[in-house]
């Protein structure tokens, strides 16, 4: 569209622009002037409604009818006004009709008549009349013809005359305000005469459209009569023909209603609150004085804003101070409500900060004045709009103002809000933060600041998660001080969790979104001290393989332990560490070096193999068994792994091993003769099993072969055995036996070996007990017993109790318990036996099973034979020397005391020998010779 001013007629005539017919069309208009919008826009406001008083009478004087001026403004941003007029005949000379002259500003210049509304409201340039002989096009304007008087000069007649008052004004100016904002339409009636009606609704619109911003000028629309309220859209006010107001109409009770001519108002009420916009308006009206100062504030304030806070009645409420506050130094309303009128300052200050210095050096100002928020009730919401406009001015002021609130409040519990507040805008933050690194005033601000935001973070998930959202502010991650807090935070983390490996894991694993260079720095910073705090909290008796294997994935390269002060993270890495590579290179335990282990971290290692072995061990893991059955001097304790094997082992595996190691029977006394036991007697035994046994007897190895003969032979039947041990006897017997048929006996006796005694049939005194003959009782008194001769101590299933069966002459067996053993003799009866309570003087757990690395071996052993005594010797050898343990005891023959003591105790031991009365025991290089003593019952030094 053109920037000159178009033009349109409108009236019933004989065809025009859009019809060729009679009827009413458009009959002229300018060049520059769309016929879509004519029709669109123009034509529905192209209307007059005669006052129905003078219509109902048939009045034909055109001097009593009322113009109708209408203004509106289409969302195209033109502004369209028009007058229409009362036409007593039409062309036809029999019928009335009405004339319409529309002025359509461009949108581009409604400036010039916004901010003029004498332009608009006085302009007396319409035509009421036009020959169609001059054509159907209308020039473009300029400018269109008005009246140039002040309405001001006349302000309080024309309220008068119209008997308005100053109340009712405001009222007027609030509800058109709201209607131009809202749906809302105002409704006005005047008593004024009805030809006069326009020019009185003119006047009033134009002292109302002074007080108007320009926003509300810009989208204001108005009617100046019509015969009944009507809701018309783009028309904000509306004059209507004084007593045409239908009361009972619901939709017209709804909006804002000034029906003077009636006397009544309806939908406003301004009582009892405070109207800042309203009373400087009325400031104004009273000194009949322009608003346009205010008007030009307004628009820079809201420059950039969106159209609704524009047209906010509200808006204006809070410019209004901000206005006093610049103008006049006027604080009086900031001082009712400080934290309020900042949140207002934010609302403008928000968008285009840069282009409205006036808001920026109130803000500033008002800092400098106020210092610090020292009202705690409102402190927190003053220091989030301080916050919040500094994120858009960029100012050193707030900065010093938040600086000295947050010393203000270091020792309150407003402290931590205060920072949270500031944590909300970054470039605040990071100035904040930056300062106070760089300025040892600031120091203790800064770190309570730094572990109060850590402070309720105990979990280690939570700790991850604020260091994400950290992620985002690089300038905290290089702070020294941040990095030692989080450090300290992620170690107690790790320490307090349930499972430090999988912790650690979850450290290692953590990712960020977007990678940052400065946060992998700070993770591997954390990770190390991560580590540091696992390797101090290891529980080595509860490590289990999936720990191990955990190590394994967490310390990929090897650390140098001499970098590692602390003791205890030293050893547990090194315990540890050798773990993971037996465990996970089982094949390869005989290449893992644990001489670099101290004694006890070896006994340590070996305690944890054996138990994480103990559910049913692997072949591919003897090796590892082997490790730990290794001693001091390079050799391997093949009877302890044999022992350990036939306790924990099904019977395949321990037939894997049996085959792989067919070998030790010919080179370890000790490992032969455990096997020879097991697979005789023991309950367990493979041998009882057909198809293992058959699998023994392919192993190709002479010794063990030689060994399987001889428990073929014990576990034979009695007659079996007798003729295996004896068939070539038996077979001359028999020869004899048939060609002899007396002295048979004799020669019996001579071929199976004369110095046996012939049997003879003894009576025995009723009641008498028979003696049973054991290897103990065959050994005479003043008789060299070594360990080898002791019993040992029956392999165990895991759940069950160790067994030691003597049966010797006076003791049956002995039954491990928690805190010591139960010893019953061979009438059944039985006695608890104690152990003096030392640390680790008990080799019995709390289920009577015999410790890890024990093996417990025992012995019936008379020191005197002159007494009416005997003793028990128990000897608990641990992998240890150090950790070995002997007891003796001594038992009267018609013993009744049901607890009995030891009457000698001694560690370190790491072998025994019995001789006459002395005991003889072996401690490192060390023979202690301890001699029994009957009148005490007890031991001591020989004597010289």
């Amino acid at each position: 569209m053109s920037v000159k001013i178009q033009q349109q007629l409108y009236t019933r005539e004989r065809g025009g622009i859009f019809h060729t017919t009679d009827g009413y069309d458009t009959i002229a208009i300018s060049e520059g002037l769309d016929q879509g919008f004519v029709k669109k826009y123009l034509h529905p406001f192209c209307m007059y409604h005669s006052p129905k008083t003078l219509a109902e009478r048939g009045e034909k004087d055109a001097s009593l009818y009322p113009e109708a001026v209408t203004m509106f403004q289409p969302e195209t941003g033109e502004l369209v006004i028009g007058q229409a007029v009362f036409v007593p005949a039409d062309f036809t000379g029999s019928r009335s009709t009405y004339f319409m002259h529309n002025y359509i500003i461009p949108g581009a210049r409604k400036d010039e008549w916004i901010k003029h509304p004498e332009k608009l409201f006085q302009m007396n340039d319409f035509q009421t009349s036009y020959d169609l002989v001059s054509g159907k096009v209308l020039p473009e304007r300029e400018a269109v013809g008005y009246k140039d008087s002040d309405i001001l000069t006349i302000k309080s007649d024309l309220l008068g005359a119209l008997g308005i008052t100053e109340e009712n004004f405001k009222q007027l100016l609030f509800a058109v305000m709201s209607s131009i904002a809202g749906k809302k339409k105002v409704f006005i009636s005047l008593n004024v005469p009805i030809q006069d009606y326009t020019n009185y609704a003119l006047e009033l619109l134009e002292l109302l459209y002074l007080f108007l911003p320009y926003a509300h000028r810009r989208r204001l629309g108005a009617m100046t009569f019509t015969s009944e309220p009507e809701s018309k859209n783009y028309i904000h006010v509306t004059f209507f023909e004084p007593g045409r107001l239908n009361i009972g109409d619901r939709a017209i009770e709804k909006q804002y209603i000034f029906d003077f001519a009636g006397n009544r108002i309806y939908g406003v009420d301004l009582a009892g609150q405070q109207h800042e916009y309203l009373d400087l308006a009325l400031h104004h009206f009273h000194h009949s004085e322009r608003m346009d100062d205010f008007f030009e504030f307004a628009e820079m304030a809201l420059a950039g804003l969106p159209e609704a806070p524009k047209l906010d009645v509200a808006s204006y409420y809070q410019l209004t101070d901000m206005y006093l506050a610049t103008r006049f130094n006027d604080l009086s309303l900031y001082e009712k409500n400080k934290a309020g009128f900042l949140h207002s300052l934010l609302k403008f200050l928000q968008v285009n900060s840069d282009k409205k210095p006036d808001l920026t050096r109130l803000f500033v100002e008002l800092l400098r004045q106020e210092k610090v928020a020292a009202d705690k009730a409102t402190a927190l919401d003053y220091l989030h709009a301080v916050v919040s406009i500094n994120a858009f001015v960029r100012s050193d002021e707030p900065l010093f103002f938040i600086l000295e609130t947050l010393m203000y409040y270091k020792n309150d519990p407003l402290f931590k809000q205060l920072w949270k507040t500031i944590e909300q805008d970054l470039a605040t933050h990071e100035a904040l933060v930056m300062f106070m690194n760089e300025h040892a005033d600031y120091e203790d601000i800064f770190e309570l600041y730094l572990n109060e935001r850590f402070k309720p973070l105990v979990l280690l998930e939570d700790l991850l998660n604020e260091l994400k959202a950290i992620a985002g502010t690089p300038y905290l991650i290089g702070i020294e001080k941040f990095k030692s807090v989080v450090r300290k935070k992620i170690s107690a983390a790790i320490s307090s969790e349930g499972n430090p490996f999988k912790a650690v894991m979850t450290v290692k694993n953590f990712r960020l979104d977007r990678p940052s260079a400065a946060f992998d720095k700070l993770k591997q910073e954390l990770l190390a001290h991560a580590k540091l705090s696992l390797l101090r909290s290891i529980r080595l008796q509860n490590l289990t393989l999936p720990d191990i294997t955990a190590f394994g994935d967490i310390f990929t390269k090897e650390l140098n332990v001499k970098d590692l002060k602390d003791v205890k993270a030293k050893e547990n890495y090194l315990i540890t560490n050798a773990l993971y590579e037996l465990i996970s290179y089982p094949s390869q335990a005989g290449l893992v070096n644990l001489k670099s282990l101290t004694v006890a971290a070896r006994e340590q290692l070996r305690e944890i193999l054996l138990r994480l072995l103990r559910n049913n061990p692997l072949p591919e893991q003897f090796p590892l068994l082997l490790t730990v059955f290794e001693t001091e001097f390079d050799g391997v304790d093949y009877q302890g792994v044999l022992d350990y094997l036939i306790k924990y082992s099904d019977d395949k595996t321990l037939l894997s091993f049996l085959r792989g190691n067919a070998r030790l029977v010919e080179i370890d006394f000790g490992y032969r003769r455990s096997l020879r036991k097991y697979l005789i007697s023991h309950p367990r035994s493979i041998w009882k099993n057909k198809t293992l046994r058959k699998e023994l007897q392919f192993i190709k190895n002479y010794s063990f072969q030689k060994l399987l003969k001889e428990v073929e032979t014990e576990t034979a039947s009695p007659v079996v055995k007798f003729f295996k041990k004896n068939g070539l006897k038996l077979g001359l017997a028999l020869v004899i036996l048939g060609g002899v048929g007396g002295g048979t006996w004799f020669t019996l006796d001579l071929v199976f070996g004369g110095d046996t005694p012939v049997p003879k049939t003894e009576k025995t005194a009723a009641g008498a007990r028979p003696d049973k003959s054991t290897p103990n009782e065959d050994k005479k008194e003043g008789s060299v017993v070594s360990l080898e001769l002791f019993t040992k101590a029956d392999p165990e299933k895991a759940d069950q109790a160790a067994i030691l069966n003597l049966n010797s002459k006076h003791v049956k067996s002995i039954i491990g318990q928690a805190q010591g053993a139960a010893l019953t003799d061979i009438n059944g009866h039985v006695f608890q036996i104690d152990f003096i309570p030392q640390s680790g003087a008990v080799p019995f757990d709390q289920n009577g099973v015999l410790k890890m690395g024990y093996t417990l071996y025992g012995t019936e052993y008379d020191f005197d034979a002159a007494d009416d005594s005997f003793e028990v010797v128990l000897f608990a050898k641990a992998l240890q020397p150090a950790e070995s343990y002997l007891f003796v005891y001594s038992l009267k023959t018609n013993n009744t005391i049901d607890r009995i003591m030891p009457i000698l105790t001694m560690n370190g031991v790491s072998n025994v020998k019995l001789d006459d009365k002395k005991l003889t025991l072996q401690s490192g290089d060390k023979e202690i010779i301890k001699e029994y003593k009957k009148e005490t019952t007890t031991f001591s030094d020989p004597e010289n």
